[in-house]
């Protein structure tokens, strides 16, 4: 059976289409929210010290940047499945000439690009304030990619689960903002007591935190291949587990 690239790219597409027609809300807003924590905790609380070799502002950058590439794509995979059931639009793609595998994968395509796209502005918005720069391009896309591949991933499971608006930000409330809190985002695991940073370990946004930043600073709290191979193995979980949900049909054949 050959694959349906023009069914792939044509869903790929439509998600794109649709996070253009509400830019305002989901592009801007992250390039927003970042630009005004650089300004309140790196220019007014962090601009006296520095976090191991590097400023407290380049230690914030990829912090920043991590999160909302984890927000958009658990938000855009999440909400466009969700939309998808609640208008009955997803009944039209599985009458399609296009697999399970797909249709997934058309949805995280969707989510990866648009986590991308709003990586790279930001961190052009951060280079008007901050004197940084990539130091290491491959782990840059490496984990900006397989962490939105996760994230997105578990957007479809939950979208998949949902059956009101508001289950779609349980996961987000109760889960990804504690996890990336204590994850690494504002402070660095290094300087917690013995217990805390012990704790920290079993957080797996810590491994997507601290394996982006070295991409950016160059350094990191553990070795960079233990959070590549951690944050791999947790995205193809995730995203063999959907596409076994969806072949499953599960809560999408009524």
């Amino acid at each position: 059976m050959s694959f349906n690239w023009i069914g792939l790219w044509t869903l790929v597409k439509r998600e794109q289409v649709r996070t253009i027609k509400v830019i305002n809300q989901v592009i801007w807003p992250p390039v927003i929210s970042s630009l005004l924590y650089i300004l309140i905790f790196g220019f007014s609380l962090g601009k006296n010290f520095d976090v191991g070799d590097v400023t407290y502002l380049s230690f914030l950058v990829p912090g920043l940047i991590m999160m909302n590439v984890i927000m958009a794509s658990y938000d855009e995979s999440a909400s466009s499945l969700f939309l998808g059931k609640f208008i009955n639009y997803i009944q039209e793609l599985l009458i399609s000439p296009m697999s399970y595998f797909e249709l997934v994968l058309g949805f995280l395509f969707g989510s990866i690009i648009r986590s991308l796209f709003i990586a790279n502005i930001i961190l052009v918005v951060f280079l008007i304030f901050v004197p940084i720069s990539i130091q290491h391009i491959f782990w840059y896309l490496y984990f900006i990619i397989i962490v939105s591949l996760f994230f997105a991933s578990v957007g479809l499971i939950t979208a998949l689960w949902a059956e009101e608006f508001d289950n779609l930000a349980i996961f987000n409330t109760f889960f990804i903002t504690p996890l990336l809190f204590f994850g690494g985002v504002f402070h660095s695991v290094d300087l917690l007591p013995g217990m805390f940073r012990e704790l920290s370990f079993f957080n797996p946004l810590f491994y997507m935190i601290d394996g982006f930043r070295y991409s950016i600073v160059g350094s990191s709290s553990i070795d960079v291949m233990t959070s590549a191979v951690i944050v791999l193995v947790l995205s193809m979980v995730a995203f063999v587990f959907s596409i076994y949900l969806f072949k499953r049909g599960y809560k999408l054949k009524f």
